[in-house]
């Protein structure tokens, strides 16, 4: 998933715990790891 094309980053701020991949223009998917298992995924445009 590391892919540079993904922009995979950790988020700061209200969603510290979060990751979150790039889809197109504004649109991003947003998710956090609980162990090993991924959970609130959401699909958000972040502007």
């Amino acid at each position: 998933m590391d892919q540079p094309g993904y922009k995979l980053h950790l988020l700061k701020g209200d969603m510290k715990e979060h990751w979150s991949i790039w889809i197109n223009g504004n649109w991003r998917v947003t998710f956090r790891f609980i162990g090993v298992d991924v959970e609130l995924v959401d699909y958000q445009d972040y502007h």
